[in-house]
């Protein structure tokens, strides 16, 4: 029987250092041929990231993904043409009216294929769809969720760019108790990144602690989805209760406004730093851990150890 095991149950092992100060540790990413400051991207989901946040995450060469929730896929696109974007980088479904939502006379530079079990014929009628599309032709696709090296090489085979890895991992996400169907997030980017194919991860999900974004990269992930640090951010679009962040599941009762096949639960959080500042944060604890590492710049955990606790 093989552990399954969470962010929580593993720890790195330190290494020697010969990095003067932290502050010199570059966390720079390439991804898909472009260069950000952090391989952090905030969760697309409605409650966030907005209009305000990719504007701002855009404009300060920070990787984003616009949520696909009540028509803000054709709208977004349609912005662009008025508020051009370092980047434009949007989410579609896999039905027909996410065909008619993308039909914009501008090429985004990456699209997110966004279904919550993407091991599915659906998404290879949307890829076919994309690729066959003139006006996609140079965008970057990125596919998701999956949880299982298999899910991960049926991506990699339709030919995406990227894929995002994790199922029933997030805070916000009842899957594991309304289906059974679960594994930590953790362990899945481990299982899909031992494949050895050389297709970029995008883990997604069970971040709890800023340290929990290095863990994913040893563990093989490329970019690393935080819903809760963000949705928390004074100016997510998040609504505030009481003083309390309202953090929504996108498949739950309160964002779908039905009972139709509710997956996820809406919980307060603590109303806490503005995005600037937890994106600061994150830089800083970056920083430390490539100190820790051994190196100077995220390439330093390729070859950290990792242990089971």
């Amino acid at each position: 029987m093989r552990h399954l095991f969470s962010y929580d149950d593993i720890v790195l092992r330190p290494k020697y250092s010969e990095l003067v100060s932290r502050d010199d540790a570059d966390t720079s990413t390439t991804f898909l041929g472009k260069e950000f400051r952090l391989p952090v991207v905030p969760a697309n989901m409605e409650d966030v990231i907005s209009y305000e946040n990719a504007r701002y995450l855009s404009e300060r060469n920070y990787f984003y993904i616009m949520h696909r929730f009540k028509g803000m896929t054709n709208s977004f696109m349609e912005s662009y043409l008025h508020y051009p974007h370092r980047i434009l980088s949007i989410s579609v479904g896999v039905n027909g009216e996410s065909k008619q939502e993308i039909d914009v006379p501008v090429e985004p530079d990456f699209v997110t294929i966004d279904v919550a079990h993407a091991h599915h014929s659906n998404v290879k009628d949307m890829v076919n769809f994309l690729r066959g599309s003139s006006k996609y032709h140079k965008a970057k696709i990125i596919a998701g969720n999956v949880a299982t090296a298999d899910g991960y090489k049926y991506l990699c085979d339709l030919g995406v760019d990227a894929v995002k890895v994790g199922i029933g991992g997030g805070m916000i996400c009842t899957t594991k108790f309304e289906t059974g169907f679960h594994l930590p997030t953790a362990y899945s980017v481990w299982e899909c990144a031992q494949t050895g194919l050389d297709v970029p991860i995008i883990a997604d999900g069970g971040i709890k602690h800023r340290g929990d974004i290095a863990k994913a990269l040893v563990l093989g992930a490329d970019m690393v989805m935080c819903g809760g640090l963000f949705a928390q951010c004074i100016d997510s679009p998040a609504k505030i209760v009481h003083g309390k962040k309202i953090y929504r599941g996108s498949t739950s009762y309160e964002a779908k406004g039905n009972n139709n096949h509710v997956e996820g639960k809406t919980i307060e959080i603590d109303e806490g730093i503005t995005y600037e500042q937890q994106l600061q944060k994150i830089h800083q604890s970056l920083s430390s851990s490539i100190s820790y590492a051994g190196g100077k710049d995220l390439s330093a955990f390729r070859s950290v150890e990792w242990e089971l606790i």
